[in-house]
């Protein structure tokens, strides 16, 4: 009997180190998935372009906003991801009564951000993005006739266009979040072709609010 025992309170802390040591290896085992996004953006800009008194009007652009994302989560709270995403940015300036000029360019950009919160609900994330301004539109309203232009990697906005952003993330993948570029959006080489109107730029900040969703598309063997 009493070998019995002394077998049985073996088995019992044999079993309890191995739940403790698999409780621990479960808790530093890192979650390695990829995930696609989408975002609709709502923009606005503060330009100042003396002696043109310039006015922003919010900026509303759907499409075409997405990207890949490589997630790592450390731990139940606390995780990480790197992106590649294409998105369609820009402003829209009424630089008199009779004058109005939407820019936009379609951004390749690729985020770093650092993920908190809960991994499996809701979430925050803080980050950085370096994005490189690809395609360029414009189109100069004079009383209401339109004129347009278009370029690959136009020299009327700067190219590195780099960017910090805050979000928060829900439970089913949907998000809101908010950015700010570091770097003045426009060049002071504007090219409008308005006779008697000199649009010269001294600053032009852009930020934006978006709505979106992240969908998780594949889990990586975790590690």
């Amino acid at each position: 009997m009493k070998n019995s025992f002394l077998i049985l309170l073996f088995l019992l802390a044999s079993g309890t180190s191995f739940a403790q040591e698999t409780i621990i290896l479960e808790k530093s085992t890192n979650d390695v998935y990829t995930a696609s996004t989408s975002e609709t953006i709502f923009s606005f800009g503060i330009v100042d372009a003396a002696p043109l008194n310039t006015g922003t009007i919010l900026r509303f652009s759907p499409f075409f906003n997405f990207g890949q994302q490589l997630h790592v989560d450390f731990s139940e709270n606390l995780g990480m991801y790197v992106g590649l995403g294409l998105r369609n940015v820009g402003m829209i300036n009424d630089l008199n009564d009779s004058i109005r000029v939407k820019q936009r360019t379609y951004n390749v950009g690729i985020p770093v951000a650092l993920k908190f919160g809960n991994m499996e609900g809701w979430q925050g994330a803080i980050g950085a993005e370096a994005e490189f301004a690809v395609a360029y539109k414009q189109k100069v309203y004079v009383n209401g006739e339109k004129r347009k232009s278009s370029a690959w990697f136009d020299d009327r906005t700067n190219i590195f266009l780099p960017s910090v952003f805050v979000e928060l993330k829900g439970k089913m993948g949907n998000y809101v979040r908010f950015k700010y570029y570091l770097t003045d959006y426009l060049t002071s080489n504007q090219k409008i072709n308005v006779p008697g109107v000199e649009y010269n730029p001294t600053q032009s900040q852009l930020f934006y609010i978006s709505f979106g969703y992240v969908i998780k598309n594949r889990d990586f063997k975790s590690y």
